[in-house]
């Protein structure tokens, strides 16, 4: 089968010299810029982590200016009047656990709203002075204890090679590499594939959702659909993910949506390579505490062309809408109306030339076209101090359209592939969280998803003239119910247990399963900590994988798969070495089996990048081997200075139907990754801010199927020699990161200027192999990517 390429190679460097060459004078020219003088608010609420009850008379402490507030009846403070810089606050509550948090930057445009949530203490220590530690990675849910960690907007921002996207931010995440090139922004977590991962908005899975999703690999994109404008502080999981998280190997990105400022209107617009963001919140109403926050982006690279100020083979359009509208009412709880979604398109030219044809993906021009959306309506009411309901009504769709079409030798275009595809779902999603006495907290839910899709797939086999035919013209719905419990009960004042069961069930085959987690940590002083856990997962496969068909048209080959399981066991050891400087160490052992794989071959959905066409017959016989150690040293940012130093060393195997272990495509053996900043405050009161990023990156080669040259030859295609699958080696990769920001903080409004440079150096990337024409022989394409992404941003 074939694979499209959404981005031609190279398409990172030839992109807007001339416009970036203008940005960036605008930004040295602003270095002159005077300042004055300029406080901000900071305020926020302070509740209970686990009933998400306020907690009312709490102290709220600004480390660095000794200022302090309490919070009034609602949990709800407010401290006025604070210079521009980076603070930390703490929080503190009689009988709960205090919490700073570190590197809260405050500016002069927007007001810096906090939400800290604090956990109740199990057992009463008596005469001893509680310290608040800093957990800035700390999950963000009460039930995660290991291989998880929050991540915020501001580091999609900082960490040089974020490019304000959450995928690309993970990267830098030990256990976590690249999963294509960089113009992609997938990731492999432990060795499973981009596509075993969970995306959740608001507490909802939903698909993809990512800017030409899946185009290169499964999984992945070219940029995220989600702004980093709408980011609340969110988690992220590499492994024994609660009882929550179902239909998910790999891991899961749990993303939060902020809610908009309900007493001030505030405004951001932002101009960058990748994209133009106009961006609002505020209060709707003076007189309630209800809010509107929205975002909506559009390429730049779609505006140029449409002024004629880019000639390429290739131009992304792409465009997003975020939003979220909060109402808040006396006594019936919290209402939200919410949703995201994305338009992309891009076309490619064929060569006319026939003299100029090097390999079949130069007589081929195509047309993408793609659309994601989400809208959902939430509703949260918390009962008592101790219970807390969520209700969440969602509907989530996707259509993609393709269209490729070839140049015969005379000439003439003939079809290639036609790809139309929709899907979506629509979800009921429930769950009560519930106090039960000081100890004891549980929380169970459920997910209701009714499934559809519509998929007419036609193309030729491996581009041979006169193979064209209709693969599938077929459509198909079922239900995928998930059902689960948990607990976190602290059997001692240092010593915790998490459990709980996940259950899925799959109405199409009437397949289920019974997944079992457990999580056990142990606070061994007040600078030591070990935590174990154990997890089994399960997934189901995109739908329209069950409802393909065999070669007599007639019955569904697929139907019968069912669920691709993993165990997870976790150990991860922490060390606090300073407030500031912690150290996890974190060993992993995962085994998978029922994957899917081919009867008798070396193919196992293991190792799925991408084929568009896919149209094989499947069963469960597929078992692979993740084992590894991931290990972060990580200094948080103090005296404007941060690095994480995160270096994962690891082995993926499978064994396919054929009964023979590989290596998998995603085994590179080792990801080492070092990340520094350092901020420089300038000006005349030291109100703007110079902050300089970098990260390097050394990562082992993904393993590739060899080429039989001798066939390949013949046929004037590429044929694999499936039998040695995946047992050649790429080089190893290195790869260096660049980002400069500057922010000029006035009165009222706040400038900033970024650059970010990915692969400075210019390292040599791998493509596919194709049949070369002129050396008679496939030949494996590489090229250089680099992503330029200068951007300038207002907020008011």
């Amino acid at each position: 089968m074939k694979q499209v390429k959404i981005l031609k190679s190279g398409q990172g460097k030839r992109i807007t010299t001339k416009f970036t060459f203008a940005i960036f004078v605008v930004i040295l020219t602003s270095f002159a810029s005077h300042s004055q003088e300029i406080t901000q608010t900071i305020k926020g609420t302070v509740f209970d982590k686990e009933s998400l009850a306020s907690l009312p008379f709490a102290t709220v402490v600004i480390q660095e200016l000794n200022r302090a507030a309490a919070t009034n009846g609602n949990g709800q403070f407010i401290i006025k009047n604070i210079p521009i810089g980076r603070y930390t606050i703490e929080a503190r509550f009689l009988g709960y656990q205090p919490l700073a948090i570190p590197e809260v930057s405050v500016n002069s445009a927007k007001e810096v709203v906090l939400n800290i949530g604090l956990t109740e203490q199990s057992t009463k220590i008596d005469d001893v002075t509680v310290k608040a530690h800093l957990n800035k990675d700390m999950p963000i849910n009460s039930m995660a204890t290991i291989s998880a960690r929050s991540f915020n907007v501001e580091e999609t921002r900082r960490y040089a090679g974020g490019i304000d996207d959450p995928a690309r931010l993970a990267s830098a995440f030990a256990g976590v590499s690249a999963g294509g090139n960089s113009q992609d922004n997938a990731i492999v977590i432990r060795g499973n594939a981009p596509n075993t991962v969970l995306w959740r908005v608001e507490g909802v899975d939903i698909a993809n959702p990512n800017h030409f999703s899946g185009g290169n690999v499964a999984g992945g994109g070219f940029v995220s659909v989600i702004s980093s404008q709408m980011l609340a502080n969110s988690d992220f999981y590499t492994g024994a993910f609660p009882a929550e998280y179902g239909n998910a190997l790999g891991g899961v990105f749990d993303i939060k949506l902020r809610t908009g400022n309900n007493e001030r209107h505030e405004k951001t617009v932002q101009l960058g390579i990748l994209g133009i963001d106009l961006s609002a919140e505020g209060p709707l109403s003076k007189n309630n505490k209800a809010s509107y926050l929205f975002n909506y982006r559009y390429s730049t690279f779609g505006l140029l062309s449409n002024l004629g100020m880019m000639q390429t083979e290739q131009t992304p359009i792409y465009q997003d809408l975020s939003f979220k509208f909060v109402f808040p009412t006396k006594k019936s709880g919290v209402f939200s109306l919410w949703g995201l979604g994305g338009i992309d398109n891009m076309k490619d030219k064929a060569e006319t030339d026939s003299t100029q044809w090097e390999t079949d993906s130069d007589r081929m021009k195509n047309d993408w076209n793609e659309s994601f959306g989400a809208i959902g309506v939430t509703h949260k009411y918390a009962a008592s101090d101790k219970t807390f309901f969520s209700t969440s009504i969602v509907a989530t769709g996707g259509v993609k359209d393709l269209t490729q079409e070839r140049l015969s030798n005379n000439m003439v275009f003939e079809n290639d592939m036609d790809l139309q595809s929709k899907n979506g779902k629509v979800s009921l999603n429930f769950f009560v969280n519930q106090k039960i006495g000081k100890k004891l907290n549980t929380r169970s839910g459920f997910n209701i998803n009714s499934l559809f899709y519509n998929y007419n797939l036609s193309g030729t086999e491996s581009s041979i003239p006169g193979t064209y035919k209709n693969y599938t013209n077929d459509s198909g719905q079922s239900f995928h119910i998930q059902a689960y419990t948990e607990f976190k009960y602290p059997l001692t004042h240092n010593l915790c247990f998490n459990g709980g069961v996940q259950a899925e069930y799959f109405a199409l085959n009437d397949h289920y399963t019974i997944d079992p987690r457990a999580a056990l940590s142990w606070n061994i002083t007040d600078k030591h900590s070990l935590s174990v856990g154990f997890g089994k997962h399960s997934r189901l496969e995109n739908l329209s994988i069950y409802f393909i068909k065999n070669s007599n048209d007639s019955e569904y080959c697929n139907k019968e798969l069912d669920f691709s399981h993993a165990h997870h066991f976790v150990l991860s050891y922490n060390y606090r070495i300073t407030d500031y400087l912690h150290l996890k160490v974190e060993p992993y052992y995962q085994y998978l089996y029922d994957v899917p794989g081919e009867t008798n071959s070396s193919f196992s959905m293991i190792n799925f990048k991408q084929d568009l066409t896919f149209q094989s017959a499947l069963a469960n016989n597929s078992v692979g081997e993740n084992m590894g150690v991931d290990i972060t040293l990580e200094r948080f940012l103090k005296n404007n200075f941060y690095y994480m130093l995160t270096t994962s060393v690891f082995s993926s195997k499978y064994k396919a139907d054929d009964n023979v272990w590989r290596n998998t495509r995603y085994n590179k053996k080792y990801v080492v990754n070092v990340l520094c900043g350092k901020e420089f405050f300038l000006g005349r009161n030291k109100n703007n801010i110079l902050g300089v990023n970098l990260r390097g990156v050394i990562s082992g080669g993904q393993y590739v199927t060899p080429v039989n040259q001798e066939a390949s030859a013949i046929a004037q295609y590429t044929i694999y020699d499936n039998e040695h699958a995946f047992s050649q080696k790429d080089d190893m990769s290195k790869f260096f990161n660049l980002s400069i920001t500057y922010r000029i903080n006035k009165a009222n409004h706040s400038s900033v200027f970024a650059l970010q440079l990915n692969n400075v150096f210019g390292e040599e990337q791998y493509g596919e192999y194709e049949y070369n024409y002129n050396q008679k022989q496939c030949v494996r394409s590489s090229e250089v990517y680099k992503i330029p992404s200068i951007s300038y941003k207002i907020e008011f």
